[in-house]
């Protein structure tokens, strides 16, 4: 045993000692923090990056006093700033959203996975440093992944059958069941006696993606499989897609419909879902979970409570930084994991109901955050603009905003719940459908949240 770890530590100290002084000044001159933003399909994760982008290079290269309350990257220290690729992964369209927002149109949805690094460059400040390395870098990864991706991660750790009733049970109860009913009538309408042909499976499995499109554009947030749901995915779900089926189906593994589908099943998780959780959910010290309340909101008290049951269900999905042996022993660094869950498109209400929205977030997040209990995990709630397109009204209770047709009007709001008890059944709070502003650039420096979002993620001990 002894031999055993004085090989290792021999070995630790070689690979230390046959660093070039260049890998050295990297690892003492270099700040890495890898951010994964985290958001179900509406979240707000395309805008969110292009604001980010937006913030930071006007705070570097303009020096706009954008971001105030992030002392993290004091403007007057930056030297440089630019971004870099990386690998295996697309670049994020940052340009291409820039120029959507300057057509009037907000950016694509994510329905792929983008990265990139954003390198910022800073002079030393103590005297002894800035004679040995004159600055140093603070590197930012970002990863973007569509949010239906997420969802599909937790079925690794199913069988098909466990899966099939899983789903069938979901999409009979709660709000998922008042946009089922095609789906169950071609189910019970189906004969199962038939052999599964390549023809009739993907009958079948049409019937229930149309059930999927339905639902999600509904503001249902657990479908599964999402993927399904995206045309860029890399997986054929015309091919080998499958569905959930009755219990009197996946309780015979003999059934011809359940041998089928449980062999589509098993190359989903191994051909896609395997890959896709060791490339896309590494880990990372940073986690930004987005939630879009106001698909709730807008929709029903039944729709909030389904968006709290799956951030808890997807709780295990996220994982998180651990240091590695030479940050913990030479460096003396222990990375603690940061999570931040944030309300987006916080200014779509007054400003006297921020609070009330607040409360609802954390009231939503409860099941995830219960998953934190057995791991050194900071975390934070935080309610943010990416873009300030809403002005105050005339009133308190009022907003004004540009709409649809061009037109700048003002809406007045009723008080939002502060519980998702005080909401009462059928009642909903309707969410202005808001237009570009072609002032984005100014509303962009002016968004809501994100120096706090930052100096969170990025400050040592706050």
């Amino acid at each position: 045993m002894q031999n055993t770890i004085a090989s290792s530590l021999m070995g630790k100290t070689r690979a230390v000692a046959s660093f070039t002084s260049n890998t050295l000044a990297d690892v003492f001159s270099k700040e890495t923090h890898r951010f994964t933003i985290t958001g179900l399909s509406r979240s707000g994760k395309s805008m969110l990056f292009t604001s980010l982008i937006t913030l930071l290079k006007s705070r570097s290269e303009e020096g706009l006093a954008c971001l105030p309350l992030l002392r993290y990257l004091p403007p007057s220290r930056v030297l440089d700033m630019h971004i870099e690729p990386i690998e295996g992964y697309k670049p994020f369209p940052h340009l291409k959203n820039i120029a959507a927002l300057e057509a009037g149109d907000w950016p694509e949805a994510t329905e792929e996975a983008y990265g990139f690094k954003l390198v910022v460059r800073l002079k030393q400040t103590a005297s002894i440093k800035r004679h040995l390395m004159p600055h140093s870098d603070v590197v930012f990864e970002f990863i973007d992944y569509p949010g239906e991706w997420i969802t599909d991660i937790p079925m690794l750790n199913k069988t098909y059958a466990h899966w099939s009733d899983s789903a069938w049970a979901q999409l009979s109860s709660g709000p998922q069941q008042y946009y089922a009913h095609a789906w169950k009538q071609v189910v019970n309408e189906f004969d199962f006696e038939q052999t599964p042909t390549p023809q009739l499976i993907q009958q079948l499995v049409t019937h229930y993606r149309d059930y999927l499109v339905q639902a999600k554009a509904n503001g249902i947030s657990l479908l599964q499989p999402g993927s399904f749901l995206l045309e860029s995915s890399d997986f054929n779900w015309q091919e080998f897609g499958f569905t959930p089926l009755p219990s009197s189906i996946t309780s015979d593994v003999s059934h011809p419909w359940y041998r089928a589908f449980e062999k589509h099943y098993s190359a989903f998780q191994k051909n896609w879902l395997t890959p896709l959780k060791h490339s896309i959910f590494k880990e990372t010290d940073k986690q930004i979970i987005l939630v879009d309340l106001f698909e709730g909101l807008n929709h029903s008290r039944q729709h909030l409570y389904q968006l709290k049951e799956t951030l808890s269900h997807l709780a295990d999905t996220f994982v998180y930084g651990q240091s590695g042996w030479f940050s913990r022993t030479v460096l003396r660094k222990q990375q603690i994991g940061k999570v931040a869950f944030v309300a987006t498109k916080s200014d779509l209400i007054p400003e006297n109901q921020q609070q009330n929205l607040l409360s609802l977030l954390t009231q939503v997040t409860e099941g995830a955050r219960a998953r934190f209990n057995d791991k050194p995990i900071q975390f934070e709630h935080f309610l943010v603009s990416a873009m300030r397109i809403t002005d105050e009204g005339a009133n308190k209770d009022a907003i004004r905003y540009t709409n649809n047709d061009g037109q700048y009007v003002e809406s007045t709001f009723e008080p939002l719940p502060k519980t998702l008890k005080e909401m009462e059944e059928g009642s909903h709070f309707p969410v202005p459908s808001v237009n570009v502003p072609a002032d984005f650039k100014a509303r962009i420096l002016a968004g809501k949240g994100i120096d706090r979002l930052l100096q969170f993620l990025l400050g040592k001990g706050e």
